[in-house]
């Protein structure tokens, strides 16, 4: 089976295991999902998922990690000195988020399909729409007030994803409209800080 993700997930985590500014606090890989369980979830968005993703979730289907800065001279004391990640099972990507992403009096957001649950109160997201299918790059989404294009694939926004190491809102890097928020910011600042082979051109609106 390839490990196209899975290997370089885990690298990443002990990598953080092993940080003299950090800590792990938890994390947590999930077993590959089920031929049946992928070919039901496609069959359900009309037989085509974006690119990566099947392969993603037969290696591992979700993940979770958190850990915290230690180092004092980077603290801010709050959530923001932390690092998370929340990549939920298949099943529940796709599935219909009626009555937490939309409300049938708001149909904004409906085609979100939250795929990094970060925080409660924001993800990363793919976007389906009946007769059209996925859109081509991933979406953030703070819920009931934004809805950003990344300008990546899933591929791509993988590779930043692992680059970012889940820190405090770093998806925000990503778009036009949060690049240069209080957390981008931040992320700039604390990132080369704690890795030196940071590469901050990864983090840069996408086409």
């Amino acid at each position: 089976m390839s490990d196209e993700f899975l290997t370089r997930f885990r690298r990443m985590v002990d990598e953080l295991e092993t940080h003299p500014h950090l800590e792990v606090i938890d994390f947590h890989f999930y077993r590959p999902a089920k031929p049946e369980q992928i070919a039901e979830a496609s069959g359900s968005m009309g037989g085509r998922l974006p690119d990566g993703l099947e392969a993603f979730y037969r290696e591992m289907n979700g993940f979770t990690l958190e850990w915290e800065i230690t180092l004092e001279e980077l603290r801010q004391g709050d959530d923001s000195d932390k690092g998370l990640i929340d990549i939920l099972p298949l099943e529940e990507v796709l599935k219909d988020w009626q009555g937490s992403i939309w409300q049938p009096d708001d149909e904004r957001f409906k085609a979100v399909r939250p795929f990094d649950f970060f925080v409660p109160e924001a993800c990363s997201a793919l976007l389906y729409r009946e007769g059209s299918g996925f859109a081509p790059t991933v979406h953030y989404h703070y819920l009931g007030e934004l809805l950003l294009d990344t300008g990546y694939g899933f591929r791509a926004y993988i590779d930043r994803l692992l680059a970012s190491r889940g820190a405090w809102y770093w998806i925000e890097t990503l778009c036009r409209e949060t690049h240069g928020s209080p957390p981008a910011q931040a992320f700039f600042r604390r990132m080369p800080r704690l890795f030196p082979g940071f590469d901050p051109s990864l983090f840069q609106p996408g086409a």
